[in-house]
């Protein structure tokens, strides 16, 4: 992955960090945006003019918690690294939950964000590329997933996901039958399999059946497979007596 040119924002209010990632980019030409608090930081994250955002945690105004929120509700797609000195297995679980695509712990070596960053575009720019199957259509269930626009509908009934839920469902339904493992998933979504806990699979899985069962869809197609992972299997939905 080339990151020549890439517009990057960082939002730090460490000056430290801010120095060693300005030096750390100057090889590469990276137009390098940096904002010190949180408030600004967001108004500029929803611009979504950016390749990448590298997001501290703990900001003034408002933290990173709440930018990582507010850029995925607004369904806006750029990559999100997490930059924070907590090392809690919880915290990068929150950060995965809520749309980071990876989590760096302080203090990081520059050739490990570089590595992580690279790692992040390339992942992203897979996910952009257009599909084989541009819109899968699962007529037992009336369910159709419309791979481009991230869009999916039952019975023409239009379903509100995050991206990351989006994608892990589009990734399933595209390998229907076939049992993942959540390491797999982490790979294969966030682009990493290195997490001992994996529970943010588990969460997203357990939103995304809460929606399609909110919109109607009682059958939900995620089947878990106990002691292993998922797999999207489809059952007809039973009529009502």
């Amino acid at each position: 992955m080339d990151l020549h040119g890439k517009n990057i924002l960082l939002i730090e209010d460490d000056k430290h960090i801010y120095t060693l990632i300005e030096a750390m980019f100057e090889p590469y030409e990276i137009n390098l945006t940096h904002i010190e608090e949180g408030k600004k930081g967001l108004e500029e994250a929803l611009k979504e003019k950016y390749d990448l955002i590298l997001l501290d945690i703990m900001l003034p105004n408002k933290d990173g918690w709440e930018i990582c929120r507010k850029v995925s509700e607004a369904d806006i797609n750029t990559p999100i690294i997490i930059l924070t000195a907590k090392v809690e297995e919880t915290d990068k679980v929150l950060g995965l939950e809520i749309g980071a695509d990876d989590y760096v712990t302080k203090p990081f070596s520059p050739r490990e964000l570089i590595a992580r960053i690279k790692a992040v575009l390339r992942r992203a720019s897979q996910t952009d590329k257009p599909q084989q199957s541009e819109i899968l259509v699962f007529p037992k269930i009336d369910l159709t997933i419309d791979i481009n626009n991230y869009n999916v509908e039952y019975k023409e009934t239009s379903i509100t996901l995050t991206p990351k839920e989006f994608e892990l469902l589009a990734f399933l339904a595209q390998n229907q039958k076939q049992v993942f493992k959540r390491k797999q998933l982490l790979d294969q979504i966030w682009g990493f399999n290195n997490y001992t806990e994996t529970r943010t699979i588990d969460e997203h899985v357990k939103r995304i059946r809460n929606k399609l069962k909110d919109a109607g869809l009682k059958n939900v197609p995620i089947e878990t497979i106990w002691g292993v992972g998922y797999k999207f299997s489809i059952k007809r939905e039973k009529k009502e007596a």
